[in-house]
């Protein structure tokens, strides 16, 4: 048998949900530099702070099981011969099982390892706006395809569930964080503004 996709949940890398979490933080000070100078005049550092916090907002993954669409195709697969008999692989009759659930959300956060985690994440394939869980078996093997693809299935809410117990708290933080970066921003404009005065402008 063949399963379809890479590990979710996993880069190769080793980067993590935390650390793409703290860099997007760090990224917090150039969001609030870019800001106009105009903006500064027309809204509180509250109203600047929290309005930094919506755009860097990341959502969690939301992923739609009920809305998940079965297919099944024909298709040939190699097997060995496990008594020796015959050199090399046999091609025989198989099927190709998947079920497409789509999502909403960066599918990069598929890729990124939560905390906690473990060393058996499931498998899958993204495409577009669907996760595919498949694998392709021996026709008479239709009831493992079966098994794998809703133990799989089954594996995946307990992940999403730490991905946003992660995210959730990184998200309410944000207007925090960015408060210190508008308050610095708007003392620099004022700086600016009094030594314009002082120039004589």
């Amino acid at each position: 048998m063949t399963v379809l996709g890479e590990l979710l949940f996993y880069r190769r890398d080793q980067v993590d949900l935390d650390a793409i979490l703290r860099h997007h933080a760090e990224l917090l000070r150039q969001h609030v530099d870019k800001l106009s100078d105009k903006l500064f005049s027309e809204k509180s550092d509250d109203e600047i702070a929290e309005l930094v916090a919506k755009e860097a907002t990341i959502k969690p993954l939301e992923v739609d099981f009920a809305a998940a669409k079965p297919s099944v195709e024909e298709t040939q697969v190699e097997v060995h011969d496990r008594y020796g008999f015959n050199r090399g692989p046999t091609r025989v009759p198989g099927l190709k099982a998947t079920k497409a659930i789509p999502f909403k959300g960066d599918p990069d956060l598929w890729r990124l390892r939560t905390n906690p985690f473990n060393m058996n994440p499931p498998r899958g394939d993204i495409r577009g706006g669907n996760l595919i869980v498949g694998i392709t078996v021996p026709a008479q093997q239709a009831n493992e395809a079966a098994k794998y693809i809703e133990d799989t299935i089954n594996q995946i809410p307990e992940y999403l569930a730490r991905q946003a117990a992660q995210i959730e708290p990184h998200n309410a933080g944000l207007a925090g964080q960015a408060m210190q970066w508008v308050k610095a921003r708007r003392q620099r404009l004022g700086s600016a503004a009094d030594l314009l005065k002082k120039l004589g402008g």
